[in-house]
């Protein structure tokens, strides 16, 4: 085997490994806030927030909860370019009412650029969705 085949099948391995590291990687609810962290404000109380969460659209998912301390963490499928990622939503009351979202995002392996960044945003714009229609399917009697 010539040192160029060598260098391919070596670096076919460790994505592989990475892969099955990034399928098998599950969500806990006591991981820590990652440094990447976005905010947001809803005018729901906390409880309804964290209850609305738990029908976030595809591709998101619910990989744990603490209903206690208001934390769901989200998670994102791994696909032919991203490993995935996770996303810790602390949900904290406003002093002036309604809620605050810390909203972190922390790849399954290893993860930089812009893919980054759009990943995260895309799962606040799917939690300020899941929110609002939450809020819009309230019926008033």
């Amino acid at each position: 085997m010539n040192p160029m085949q060598t260098y391919w099948a070596i670096f076919a391995i460790l994505i592989g490994i990475a892969y099955v590291i990034a399928f098998t990687r599950k969500g806990s609810a006591t991981m820590a806030m990652p440094s990447r962290t976005r905010t947001c404000s809803h005018p729901a109380a906390p409880a309804e927030v964290f209850a609305a969460i738990q029908s976030i659209a595809r591709p998101f998912r619910v990989e744990a909860t603490d209903a206690s301390e208001n934390i769901v963490v989200l998670s994102s499928p791994v696909s032919f370019g991203s490993w995935g990622f996770f996303y810790p939503v602390f949900i904290t009351r406003n002093p002036s009412g309604g809620s605050d979202l810390l909203v972190g995002c922390k790849s399954k392996v290893f993860q930089v650029g812009p893919l980054v960044t759009r990943s995260h945003e895309r799962c606040v714009v799917a939690i300020l969705e899941s929110l609002n229609g939450a809020r819009a399917r309230v019926v008033q009697r």
